[in-house]
């Protein structure tokens, strides 16, 4: 039988009730996301510390948010500014450590583990790479993270039919990509 799937916002009020339990499995649900999200903007190499700063951030700040059910766009926010930050001063942002973001750590798996791409298809991921990247970033939460579409439009902000459109294009310019590749 299927484990029903809790809300966004019953886990985000979970979490400002002190469980972090709740917090993870936050975490577990769009941590492929926000490093998608940062990988889009500070590249391969620092989009895994941004995510987790991102994420980091948003732990300490969930008190402050107002609007529980939109949480996704709430976090995906957060990520793109600390993603941007990051940009304007990268070594200063990764020497900004303190002693609560270990302790985090430490206790939420999810944060420290390395996304790691599930696909061994380096065609398809270098496809991927290619699309632009309005295309690109919902094709792989789609069918790299199996995000729902539901989820991957209030994480990019987007109404549901935007997202769909993008995922149909991205497919169209795969194909086409990917002919190209084998003629």
């Amino acid at each position: 039988m299927a484990r029903l799937e809790s809300p966004d916002e019953v886990l985000v009020m979970a979490a400002i009730l002190g469980d972090l339990e709740a917090f993870e499995e936050l975490v577990l649900r769009y941590r492929a996301a926000v490093v998608r999200l940062a990988r889009t903007i500070v590249g391969n190499n620092y989009a895994e510390d941004v995510a987790q700063d991102a994420l980091l951030l948003a732990f300490k700040a969930l008190p402050t948010i107002e609007e529980p059910q939109k949480f996704a766009a709430w976090l995906s926010a957060i990520t793109r500014n600390r993603a941007f930050r990051f940009n304007k001063r990268e070594s200063a942002q990764l020497s900004k450590r303190v002693g609560m973001d270990e302790l985090l750590l430490e206790k939420i798996d999810a944060l420290a583990r390395p996304l790691i791409e599930s696909s061994n298809n380096e065609e398809l991921l270098q496809t991927l790479d290619s699309l632009p990247k309005d295309y690109s970033l919902p094709l792989r939460l789609q069918f790299l993270d199996e995000m729902p579409i539901k989820r991957i439009a209030a994480f990019l902000g987007l109404p549901v039919s935007t997202v769909k459109w993008r995922l149909h294009q991205g497919k169209k310019l795969m194909r086409e990509r990917m002919k190209q590749l084998v003629s």
